[in-house]
């Protein structure tokens, strides 16, 4: 970095301070509104509004509720994409805080804090540009939670441009002042699917006249399950997980059909694929068994997420010497996350921001929340980041 970008890195650092405040009071008002995949209109509202109101060149409607807004410094240097979520979790929270959500929907996951992060790093650039090198691409992107939002961005062009891509995560796991800063793999792949057992319908008291879904679905379930165990060589990862079961409404009324929501996590693309192949046969041959037919559907999709490793060690370096927080390697772990679907295009280093209180609930879990410091320490972070990685290359 040189010493000009240093003194724009040290300046940005001290407005974001100056600016927690705003980035709390940003951050509980997104987190207030949740919408799920493809349904962020009012979040990417709300975040094109504050991005074009610093001057930045907007684009929305990308993939559907997207949004990136430009930022091109006045000295010459490459174009880095930062990237935030827009999306909750179909999931009520029930965390009890005076900005809680109220409604089918939650941000238990940290997106509103990622979104919240994002904005500060552009407000303090926005007001430096004139000593910018490069540009920013700021990208609110939809439906992670769903893995279905990053290709479709891609696909729109968002990469068009690019060198280098910068992502950052909050983790309720990891205590606060701690950021990992992994080269190498992050986060495994994931496949989402959606599995209709159909049967058919029927008086619950009158077996034999109908062939029972949920009957099959159960052992469909269960035999996922037992395949993952049986079939996984020693030392591979594989995970085959049932998130949603929806049949029926009545106790005494077989329904037609059973719905089956799941998703696969793995580390070795190869194993995926065997899984991916599995799960259709396995759920066909089951049903099959009991009467029942299938119909499958893939709803989503992420790569296996790895950092560049110069990348990941220009990102340590900047952490550090800045003081900002403590830097750590952590195992890889089984969640996923389609900024892959950047970052398997592109360098790129994703970043996990610790924001455990002590007593957090997981990722995903009703009552989730953060040590609301890693909003600020998210923005610090990211902005540290993409000043050493435009002032480098």
């Amino acid at each position: 970095m040189s010493v000009a970008t240093g003194r724009l890195a040290a300046g940005a650092d001290r407005a974001l301070a100056a600016l927690e405040p705003e980035l709390i009071r940003w951050r509980r008002e997104i987190h207030a509104h949740p919408e799920p995949g493809f349904e962020e209109h009012a979040t990417a509202e709300l975040m094109a509004a504050r991005l074009g109101g610093l001057g930045l060149a907007v684009r929305t409607g990308i993939a559907g509720t997207g949004v990136i807004a430009d930022l091109d410094g006045a000295l010459p240097g490459p174009r880095v994409l930062l990237r935030a979520e827009l999306d909750a979790l179909p999931v009520r929270e029930t965390t009890g805080l005076e900005f809680a959500a109220d409604g089918p929907a939650g941000h238990l996951c940290g997106h509103d804090a990622h979104l919240a992060a994002l904005a500060g790093v552009a407000s303090v650039l926005a007001a430096r540009r004139e000593a910018l090198p490069g540009s920013v691409r700021f990208c609110l992107q939809p439906a992670e939670e769903l893995l279905a939002g990053a290709a479709p961005m891609v696909a729109a062009g968002v990469l068009d441009g690019v060198g280098m891509v910068v992502g950052a995560h909050v983790l309720s796991g990891v205590p606060y002042g701690t950021v990992s800063a992994n080269p190498g793999t992050v986060l495994a792949g994931a496949d989402f699917f959606r599995l209709v057992v159909v049967g058919g319908a029927g008086h619950a008291g009158t077996p034999g006249q109908f062939s029972d879904a949920i009957l099959a679905a159960a052992h469909v379930m269960t035999a996922l399950q037992s395949a993952a165990a049986q079939e996984t060589p020693m030392g591979e990862a594989l995970v085959v997980a049932i998130g949603s079961v929806r049949a029926g409404t009545a106790a005494n009324a077989a329904p037609e059909d059973a719905v089956l929501l799941g998703n696969l996590r793995w580390f070795d693309p190869a194993l995926g694929e065997y899984a991916r192949r599995r799960v259709a046969e396995v759920a066909a041959g089951v049903a099959g068994a009991l009467g029942c037919s299938t119909r499958l559907e893939w709803t989503g999709h992420a790569p296996v997420l790895a950092n560049d490793a110069a990348l990941a060690a220009t990102a340590e370096a900047a952490i550090g010497a800045a003081g900002l927080a403590t830097v750590v390697h952590a195992p890889p772990l089984s969640a996923s996350d389609d900024f892959a679907e950047f970052s398997t295009r592109v360098p790129g280093v994703f970043l996990g921001v610790g924001c455990g209180t002590g007593a957090s609930a997981p990722h995903h879990h009703p009552m989730f929340a953060i040590d609301e410091r890693a909003v600020l320490l998210t923005a610090r972070v990211e902005c540290r980041v993409l000043l050493a990685l435009l002032g480098t290359a």
